[in-house]
């Protein structure tokens, strides 16, 4: 699946569907790609066909999708401008609000500028992620 622009502006009226959690997941899967690209794997599980809103996400794929992020995170292991800790413990009985969409779609922009920028000093300096003063764990 191709980036889309997360959204971070989400407020209390906001309305949150499907098509959100598609390009959430999605936009985790082209972070993935992304790394790929330089040889990096990153085990994740994603959902991102959701088409007519049948399909109901309840607290596991809050799970899923944070502990997704997580694992991308894991490859660097360290915050990039705008990280917020994930939640990765939803249970059936908590409510999910704007301010975590906020958080979620806040930390896949963050790593996806970090990636991003990564990729292209990779470019610049022509060696691998480590020799330009980033460690990339696999």
């Amino acid at each position: 699946m191709s980036w889309q622009t997360p959204v971070t502006n989400w407020s209390s009226s906001s309305y949150f569907n499907y098509t959100d959690w598609n390009r959430i997941e999605g936009n985790c899967d082209a972070i993935v790609a992304f790394l790929l690209t330089c040889g990096y794997t990153v085990p994740i599980t994603t959902i991102s066909n959701r088409s007519d809103g049948s399909y109901l996400d309840f607290y596991d794929s809050l799970n899923r999708i944070e502990n997704n992020i997580w694992a991308i995170f894991a490859c660097y292991n360290v915050a990039p401008v705008g990280w917020v800790t994930p939640k990765t413990s939803w249970s059936y009985d908590q409510p999910f609000s704007y301010a975590d969409t906020n958080r979620i779609e806040g930390n896949i922009l963050a790593l996806y500028n970090m990636v991003v920028g990564i990729i292209a000093e990779r470019l610049n300096c022509g060696q691998s992620l480590a020799i330009c003063g980033l460690t990339w764990s696999n």
